[in-house]
């Protein structure tokens, strides 16, 4: 089977460490309405293109998400990072990305940067199910006929969905173990 899995709080937990940063950068404004923001102007696209290499470095780890994802790959899976990084910063977001990956050990087959719609790199690499933390997106893999676990992250548990919802990797490890008894 091949797997898709995004990176930013699928693999890592970004959003506690954007959220950590910001709440220094944004003190006393209102973090929620700003994060929940546009990304791509205006204040926090200024606080981003600044600190977003920084915080990559800082990055923690998803638990058992290494482990995981070693496990998934022992079974003989083929492993596929799609993520959206790369658009925003220049490449050096794509060697930070690289050299993380290295240094935790993140095991993968391929990586595909500036994923912005994930369908397409879900053709192209023959993805039989991604698991992303991005509610929008694995609705729009689902409606092309791509099966979509949604990773629960504090940012997400609020839009709702009919989508597999797994908090965990131990989770997603027994759920896609059981597909394969399918």
């Amino acid at each position: 089977m091949t797997i898709g899995i995004d990176i930013d709080d699928t693999i890592t937990n970004s959003a506690e460490k954007i959220r950590e940063y910001a709440a220094v950068y944004f003190k006393g404004e209102n973090l929620d309405e700003i994060l929940n923001g546009p990304r791509i102007e205006g204040r926090l696209k200024e606080f981003l293109d600044e600190f977003v290499a920084e915080m990559m470095v800082n990055y923690t780890l998803k638990d058992n998400v290494k482990e995981v994802i070693s496990r998934l790959k022992e079974k003989g899976h083929r492993i596929i990072l799609i993520t959206a990084r790369g658009y925003s910063v220049g490449g050096e977001l794509l060697n930070i990305t690289l050299d993380y990956l290295k240094q935790h050990e993140i095991i993968y087959d391929e990586i595909v940067f500036k994923a912005l719609d994930k369908t397409e790199a879900c053709q192209k690499y023959g993805v039989d199910i991604m698991i992303d933390d991005y509610v929008k997106g694995q609705e729009t893999l689902h409606q092309n006929g791509f099966r979509a676990i949604v990773f629960n992250s504090k940012k997400n548990q609020s839009k709702p969905t009919d989508l597999k919802r797994l908090d965990t990797w131990l989770e997603v490890e027994e759920y896609i173990d059981s597909m394969e008894l399918l």
